[in-house]
C-alpha cells in the first residue's frame, strides 16, 4: 500500500467536495475553543434554535488563479457556503478552507437577518480544508451568539445533524442521518489522506463548511461538512474534532496551518506467506513493508528499504496497514502520524533482516516533486521564450489543462507517471513544455505537455534554472531537450527578437512569472506583484 499522499491516481473512490454554492475530546494546547463549556442552568438553551442562531451563510467573491494560462487569472465569481461560531470571546468562525479560498472579500450573514457582515480570514488550512474567519465589527457579535462546541468521534450509528445552506433556497436547513463508518480520506483533491467521519445525511453544495451536530440541544459538534462521495446519494463526509483540534493547535501555536506530517516511506501489505517466510517474519508478527523511502525526509537516515515495520509509537501494525482505532474498527496507521505536529518524533518498531529494532526519527511534512495544492505548495509560474510556454508540473496545472478532476484520464501518461514520484533535490521541479504559441520561429514543432529535461545538453532541476541558462545563454542555437530524446532548436537572436512581438500579439505582458524576474531591468519584464503561500508545503 502507498503512503497515501504519495499516491493521488489511485483512490479507488471518488470524493467530491460539497463544493460553495455558485447562485469529550481535550482542548488543543489551551485553546478557547472548548470541548465541553459549563453554562449556568439559566442560561441553557430551552430550544434548537438557540445553537442554529451561531450558524451562519457565508458570501464569497473570489479570483482564481489560471495555471493553464498563468499569465492572468480566471474571471471573477461570486459563491456561497456555510460556517458557524466556535468562540465569541475570540470572535473566531470556523469554516471549509475551500469556501473562502481566493477570496476577494468575505461577508456572513445570522440565520433571520437580512445584514451582511463583512468579514475576514484569519487562517486557512488547505490540507485540512478549515478555516478560520473572524468580523471586526462590535454589532455582530450579539449575547444571543452561541459558541457551538467540539465533541469526540461519535459512534457508529450516532445520529447526525447537519446544518448549512445547500443549494436551493436562501434559508437554513437541516438534514439527518446517522454514522456509517470512520475512514481515512482524501481531503482537498490529491492531497494526504485524514481521518474522516462518513455519513449518510446529504451534504450538497452550498453545505461546505456548517456544524454537524451530535446534539443539537446541548449545541455539541461532531464535525465540520465537507465533502459527499460523487454519483452516490446521500453519502457525505464531516472532517472530525481530532483535525480541528490539529488545526487550532497549529493556529495557536504558529498563528498559521504549518500542514500535516508525512511517515516519510512507502509500504505494501504482508498478507502474502511467500513475502513473509522471504523476510522472516513469525507467523505471530505482523506489519507493513517498506519498500521506498523519501530522500529528502528523515527516515530516509534511519529506515532502509525492505524493513518490515511493526509498530509505530508503541501500537501494533496489521499485515494491511491498518491499526486499532477504538473497538472493533481499524484506519490505516497514517492516522497516527496525521495527528502529530512538524517536528515531533516519531518512534517505530521495524524487522530488519530476522532482527528487531526500535528506531526513532523526527517528522516533517513531505515536499512532492509534482505540488498538490495551490497556494500550499505551489503559484503560477512560466516561462516564455521562441513562444515556447514552459511551466512547472503541479496538480492544478494539470486539472486547469485538462479538464479538472478528468485530468487523471486526459493527461499525458509519462506525465501522470511523475505524480507519486519523491524529489531527490529540494528545489527540484518537473519542468514541462506546456504549450507552442504559432509563430515562423516554431513552424513544424508539434508538442504539447511534454518534459523538459536539458536546455544546451545541461540537465534541468527547475523552471529558474531554465530561465536563467536562456538569459546567460550566447551560443547560435538554444537546444531544448525534451523527454525521449525529442528536440526542440531556434535560434538565439531570433528568439529574443521575436518574443516580445509574440507576447504583444497574445496580450501576454511579461515573459515570465514574477518569481523568475531576472537581476537586470530589461524591455519584458517589470516588477509584478508577489505571489504567496499561506501555509506549509504538504
Amino acid at each position: 500500500m502507498d503512503e497515501g499522499e504519495n499516491s493521488p491516481t489511485v483512490e479507488a473512490r471518488s470524493v467530491k467536495r460539497a463544493r460553495p454554492d455558485d447562485s469529550d475530546a481535550p482542548h488543543a494546547n489551551g485553546s478557547s475553543h472548548r470541548v465541553e463549556a459549563t453554562m449556568p442552568a439559566s442560561k441553557q438553551p430551552a430550544v434548537p434554535t438557540k445553537a442554529l442562531r451561531s450558524v451562519l451563510k457565508v458570501f464569497v467573491v473570489k479570483t482564481d488563479p489560471n495555471y493553464a494560462q498563468p499569465w492572468q487569472m480566471r474571471p471573477q465569481r461570486s459563491s456561497s457556503g456555510s460556517a458557524f461560531i466556535v468562540d465569541t470571546k475570540r470572535r473566531h468562525i470556523m469554516t471549509n478552507a475551500h469556501v473562502v479560498s481566493n477570496e476577494t472579500t468575505v461577508h456572513v450573514r445570522r440565520p433571520g437577518n437580512p445584514k451582511k457582515w463583512r468579514a475576514k480570514v484569519l487562517c486557512e488550512g488547505k490540507i485540512a480544508d478549515l478555516a478560520l474567519v473572524t468580523v471586526e465589527d462590535d454589532q455582530f457579535w450579539t449575547d444571543e451568539l452561541l459558541d457551538l462546541q467540539f465533541v469526540d468521534v461519535p459512534e457508529l450509528q450516532d445520529s447526525i445533524l447537519v446544518a448549512g445552506y445547500p443549494l436551493g433556497g436562501d434559508s437554513l436547513s437541516i438534514t439527518k442521518g446517522i454514522v456509517s463508518r470512520v475512514v481515512m480520506t482524501r481531503y482537498a483533491h490529491a492531497s494526504k489522506k485524514l481521518l474522516g467521519i462518513q455519513i449518510d445525511a446529504a451534504i450538497n453544495p452550498g453545505n461546505s463548511g456548517g456544524p454537524a451536530f451530535a446534539d443539537l440541544q446541548q449545541a455539541k459538534v461532531a464535525g465540520v461538512a465537507f465533502s459527499k462521495l460523487a454519483n452516490a446519494d446521500n453519502v457525505g463526509y464531516i472532517i472530525p474534532y481530532q483535525i480541528i483540534k490539529h488545526f487550532l493547535q497549529e493556529y495557536e501555536l504558529h498563528g498559521i496551518f504549518r500542514g500535516c506530517c508525512s511517515v516519510g516511506f512507502r509500504w505494501q501489505d504482508m498478507e502474502n506467506t511467500h513475502l513473509r517466510e522471504h523476510l522472516q517474519v513469525a507467523a505471530q508478527q505482523s506489519g507493513s513493508l517498506i519498500y521506498r523511502i523519501d530522500p529528502l525526509a528523515p527516515a530516509h537516515e534511519v529506515l532502509k528499504e525492505n524493513d518490515v515495520v511493526m509498530q509505530i509509537d508503541g501500537v501494533p501494525i496489521a499485515d494491511d496497514g491498518t491499526v486499532e482505532f477504538r473497538n472493533e474498527e481499524r484506519v490505516e496507521f497514517s492516522h497516527i502520524v496525521r495527528a502529530k505536529h512538524i517536528g515531533e518524533s516519531l518512534v517505530v518498531k521495524v524487522l530488519r533482516d530476522g532482527a528487531l529494532l526500535a528506531l526513532e526519527y523526527q517528522l516533517k511534512q513531505r515536499r512532492p516533486l509534482v505540488p498538490i495544492l495551490h497556494g500550499v505548495d505551489c503559484v503560477p509560474s512560466y516561462f516564455i521564450v521562441g513562444e515556447l510556454v514552459f511551466v512547472p508540473l503541479s496538480i492544478p496545472f494539470l486539472e486547469h489543462a485538462y479538464g479538472g478532476l478528468n485530468w487523471r484520464k486526459l493527461a499525458p501518461v509519462p506525465i501522470l507517471a511523475l505524480v507519486t514520484e519523491y524529489c531527490e533535490l529540494p528545489d527540484e521541479q518537473v519542468v514541462v513544455l506546456f504549450q507552442i504559441l504559432a509563430a515562423e520561429i516554431n513552424f513544424g514543432y508539434k508538442f504539447q505537455t511534454v518534459k523538459c529535461e536539458l536546455f544546451n545538453g545541461r540537465e534541468l532541476h527547475n523552471l529558474k534554472q531554465l530561465a536563467e541558462a536562456v538569459d546567460a545563454c550566447t551560443d547560435k542555437f538554444m537546444r531544448f531537450g525534451l523527454e525521449g530524446g525529442k528536440s526542440v532548436i531556434l535560434d538565439r537572436v531570433q528568439a529574443n527578437t521575436d518574443t516580445p512581438i509574440i507576447l504583444k500579439q497574445h496580450a501576454i505582458t511579461f515573459d515570465r512569472s514574477a518569481d523568475l524576474q531576472r537581476a537586470t531591468n530589461n524591455n519584458h519584464v517589470a516588477e509584478q506583484p508577489d505571489t504567496q503561500m499561506t501555509e506549509g508545503t504538504i
